[in-house]
């Protein structure tokens, strides 16, 4: 079971970018990009507003679908069931469904809550087929003005179909940025406040292992099992899967219910320091895809923002109809799509092995990883 991967009709807002930028400190690409931000801010007197941006993922669903059978079928020998879920969006499964892959592409989506000024995200993996659009049209009504009523009346509807399986996604991740304690505080009355509805909570395979175990106790806390979610937002396969004897959907889902053993199998693509993989991501979103089968062949054309005066457009809209890409801008994006390269990232592991910044999968001893793929057996959230 593959759970958890977006496609090009993810949106994924850039409102990160500076703090990510900070925070990883890429050789020549942070300096110089922080440099032409303040060289914005002086021109202009008030600094980009990365908040009215977003990217979208490079690979269309078809291939995302490819990439997550391949890896489980032909290098696992197993046989795949796929769940992808975009960011409030079921066009790829949609898209996915007209392609003759109906009875094994399951229609999901990652749900975007928000509560008490935070926000969760919410894996809710086959919705009915016949109800799909109008289900979703209720999930964004309630992203968009969100009541605690509506919120339980949703939970509700969505846990009274007998295949769907609500996972509250990488609950320790604090992507709104409030402050950790009133993270912390907001995601237990949250998940209190939701507690009959989620089958499961998520470890997730882009994020660090530090906070992965976090969720291992809040999980034994509120009795519900753990889950493996992949998040790829890229090119590569999940690093983290879900092992079933399950001979259908449905009866992999009621095993979840039910709080049956579940298995999660953690490959060993998960041992390289987290910023490595995010580094492969981004060159993956900045890299040239000629053929690509929406057109979407530069990272302009997969970068949206609102500019005053007009709505959403592709960034090369305003590049290619103003004064031109600015020159410092394809270097930045040669040296991100350089580091990311196969072959380079030897160099890039020795180098973050010698830092200190390999995210093996250890707990002061306590839990080893091996150098072949590791299969963590989580009974009733024990681990």
């Amino acid at each position: 079971m593959s759970l958890h991967s977006h496609t090009h009709h993810s949106r994924e807002n850039l409102e990160f970018l500076p703090r990510y930028l900070d925070y990883h400190n890429i050789p020549l690409v942070t300096s110089l990009a922080k440099r032409r931000f303040a060289d914005y801010k002086e021109r202009t007197g008030k600094a980009l507003d990365f908040s009215r941006a977003y990217w979208t993922p490079p690979l269309p669903a078809s291939h995302v679908l490819a990439s997550e059978k391949d890896q489980i079928e032909n290098k696992l020998n197993l046989a795949a069931v796929v769940s992808i879920t975009d960011h409030d969006s079921i066009a790829g499964p949609l898209e996915l469904q007209s392609d003759a892959n109906a009875e094994t592409v399951p229609i999901s989506v990652e749900w975007t809550v928000p509560f008490e000024g935070n926000a969760f995200h919410m894996g809710v993996h086959h919705v009915p087929p016949t109800r799909a659009v109008d289900i979703m049209e209720q999930l964004a009504y309630h992203t968009a003005s969100p009541s605690t009523e509506q919120l339980r009346d949703l939970l509700a509807m969505l846990s009274g179909f007998a295949e769907t399986l609500i996972i509250l996604n990488h609950p320790c991740c604090n992507f709104v940025k409030v402050p950790a304690d009133r993270h912390w505080q907001t995601l237990r009355d949250f998940i209190e406040l939701c507690r009959s509805w989620i089958h499961a909570i998520e470890i997730n395979g882009m994020r660090p292992w530090k906070e992965n175990l976090r969720v291992l106790p809040l999980a034994e806390e509120y009795d519900l099992p753990i889950v493996a979610g992949g998040d790829r937002h890229g090119c590569r396969p999940n690093t983290m899967l879900n092992l079933t004897l399950a001979q259908t959907w449905g009866d992999y889902v009621q095993e979840i219910r039910t709080k049956q053993p579940n298995h999660v199998l953690v490959l060993p693509a998960y041992e390289e320091p987290v910023r490595l993989r995010e580094l492969a991501t981004a060159g993956d979103v900045l890299r040239c895809y000629p053929h690509h089968p929406y057109g979407q062949r530069r990272f302009t054309d997969r970068v949206y923002a609102e500019v005053e005066g007009y709505s959403w457009h592709r960034l090369s809209f305003y590049l290619d109809g103003g004064k031109g890409t600015p020159a410092w801008l394809p270097p930045v994006v040669k040296v991100v799509v350089a580091l990311s390269d196969n072959k380079v990232r030897p160099v890039l592991r020795f180098i973050f092995s010698m830092k200190g910044e390999y995210d093996r999968i250890e707990d002061e001893g306590k839990t080893e990883f091996g150098s072949l793929a590791t299969t963590l057996m989580m009974e009733n959230t024990q681990s």
